[in-house]
């Protein structure tokens, strides 16, 4: 990363921090925690990660640490779905939710990659022995996460798999929050070689981008948190929009750079 888009990173970081951290961690904390706690102790899980560790690039945006976070919080929305379902019941559809999580943006940087992934994911569960329906609704899942891509058909492996799928999007959009400032999108365009001039040329179109998402949350618990992550991405954006046609406006003098319209 060049040092242009090192400062500018701080500078969102400090943005990310200056913010309330979404109603998410605090008001299912307990959800998030049980998640988190199943995440560590299982042992398919960790063979699983170190199957993964080759497949997955943090140059990207999406590595390990992106798909381990997913994973929790997809975890942590089943749980809150499905409250109602007996313990060890939940803990296995928490499970699944996991695996899919960690598995699906493997292949991110392919066109398709949802479709992609899951093929990949078939692969990679079918050679650490899953069982064939476990792996059918993981895929399914994985194959459902792209966003603005609709859904056409329900999930034929009945409910609760489509609980899965719903629960890998919400949790997969939850990042285009602050999580996107403060990681994602730097590693990106890092990883792209994107001129400062370029990158802002399409900032209003991606900020638009964003906020499109907040209509497209799945589940009940994705319906009522997402949004917020959205809102506080949005301000973090709108106010580093600023900072960069203000302190690095040198950098900018010589380009065109539309402005950001005052609502997304």
């Amino acid at each position: 990363m060049d040092e242009t888009y090192r400062q500018i990173r701080e500078r969102a970081r400090e943005l990310v921090r200056d913010l309330p951290a979404p109603a998410f961690y605090k008001k299912e904390a307990d959800a998030l925690l049980r998640s988190h706690r199943l995440f560590e102790q299982s042992k398919p899980l960790k063979e699983l990660m170190s199957h993964l560790k080759a497949e997955l690039d943090e140059d990207f945006g999406h590595g390990l640490s992106h798909s381990q976070k997913v994973a929790i919080e997809a975890g942590a929305i089943v749980f809150v779905e499905g409250k109602n379902t007996p313990g060890p019941q939940i803990d296995h559809i928490m499970f699944k939710a996991h695996c899919a999580g960690l598995l699906h943006d493997t292949m991110r940087k392919h066109k398709d990659h949802a479709e992609k992934g899951a093929t990949y994911a078939r692969k990679a569960l079918h050679f650490l022995g899953f069982p064939e329906k476990e792996i059918g609704e993981i895929a399914f899942a994985i194959a459902c996460h792209e966003a603005f891509r609709v859904q056409e058909t329900p999930c034929p492996m009945g409910p609760d798999a489509q609980g899965l799928a719903d629960a890998l999007y919400d949790a997969d959009k939850f990042r285009w929050g602050p999580d996107n400032f403060a990681h994602t999108v730097w590693d990106m365009v890092s990883y792209a070689r994107i001129p400062l001039p370029l990158f802002m040329t399409h900032y209003p179109r991606a900020l638009e981008g964003i906020a499109r998402i907040k209509e497209t949350f799945r589940s009940q618990t994705g319906k009522l948190y997402g949004p917020e992550f959205i809102d506080i991405g949005l301000e973090v954006g709108k106010k580093l929009d600023a900072i960069i046609r203000n302190e690095f406006s040198p950098l900018l003098s010589k380009h065109t750079v539309p402005s950001h319209p005052t609502t997304p």
